[in-house]
């Protein structure tokens, strides 16, 4: 199957410190990261990964609560050298050459539930992470813009606030992109072990979500008491571990897109075999692409909204959120 008909799903996971989340700084920060042109990542001197396009919309009917998306394009800027071709007659011959690339992704970013549809649209277009490494720097650039914006207007007050006081107040955004799983990826990916030795759990702090997973609750309570924002858990036996209960484990650890989750040990070869969330992502294809924008938003979005349905994706309910949400709609 084509990668570029596949529709991935994943949680977005951004926080400002212990307390905050994507929400509470829709407006002024997460917004405009996304929808400010001139932000740019360069990796190296010949690649450079941008947004495109991006758009806040309301996806809900008139009168409704709003569902409210970021949705556009993420472009990579490269360009691809060549030292020698092959010649039938004269075997390998030096020939340099030089082309422009811009593959791309489309996606859409649900602020309702913080949860993203990632659907890479060309070939070799950026992967999940270079997505999420590029939203992390452009988020921490708009948030120190935004420190440095409230700094100035307040430097004429009697007692000003300093800029450290003002980090505190405001911490710096982390992200975390974890993609989200599928039960049936994950029993075949597994099932592909003879003798599984180890499992490790990375419980990861969510943005508003209950934990869904018993398995790991006790651990989250620990994590949230000690102030933590990731806690790894790991189960391994050198015999090997109850596959059959590894499945159903790493099903429900990973369900909610708040655990990361990698498994290692040997396949039936006595090779080493080992794989995580990406590995037994949850992916959809999507066929006869619409062209339109708008028509391709609601394509993936009713996707996921079917998938949601069938229990296939866990996600918080949309009203979870929906006194922030309706903020949102005075930006359109």
């Amino acid at each position: 199957m084509n990668e570029t008909t596949q529709r991935h799903f994943a949680n977005f996971i951004c926080r400002f410190g212990d307390d905050k989340v994507l929400l509470d700084y829709a407006k002024s920060i997460v917004v405009p990261a996304f929808t400010k042109d001139t932000y740019v990542r360069s990796y190296g001197k010949k690649t450079h990964y941008h947004f495109y396009e991006v758009e806040l919309m309301d996806l809900a009917e008139e009168n409704d609560d709003p569902i409210m998306v970021l949705a556009g394009r993420f472009v990579k800027q490269t360009e691809l050298t060549r030292t020698q071709v092959f010649d039938d007659s004269k075997g390998l011959v030096h020939d340099e050459a030089s082309l422009l690339s811009a593959p791309s992704a489309f996606f859409v970013l649900m602020l309702n539930n913080h949860r993203l549809i990632y659907f890479p649209e060309t070939p070799h277009a950026p992967d999940i992470n270079a997505f999420r490494v590029t939203a992390q720097q452009f988020l921490r650039q708009r948030h120190k813009e935004a420190i440095d914006l409230k700094y100035e207007k307040t430097r004429a007050e009697d007692e000003p606030p300093t800029k450290k006081s003002l980090y505190e107040a405001h911490p710096r955004p982390s992200l975390e992109v974890v993609p989200l799983t599928g039960k049936a990826d994950i029993a075949t990916f597994m099932r592909r072990f003879e003798k599984l030795k180890k499992i490790n759990f990375r419980v990861v702090k969510p943005n508003d979500d209950i934990n869904a997973g018993e398995i790991l609750g006790q651990v989250r309570e620990l994590s949230d008491a000690l102030g933590s924002t990731s806690t790894k858990v790991t189960a391994s036996s050198g015999d090997g571990l109850d596959i059959p209960a590894a499945i159903e484990a790493v099903t429900e650890a990973t369900g909610s897109g708040n655990q990361d989750v990698s498994v290692s040990g040997l396949d039936t070869n006595g090779n080493s075999l080992s794989g995580n969330n990406e590995q037994f992502r949850l992916s959809a294809e999507i066929e006869n692409v619409p062209l339109k924008k708008g028509s391709l938003v609601r394509r993936l979005v009713d996707t996921f909204s079917q998938l949601r349905s069938a229990g296939s994706i866990n996600a918080p309910s949309a009203d979870a959120n929906a006194v922030k949400v309706k903020k949102l709609r005075n930006l359109l």
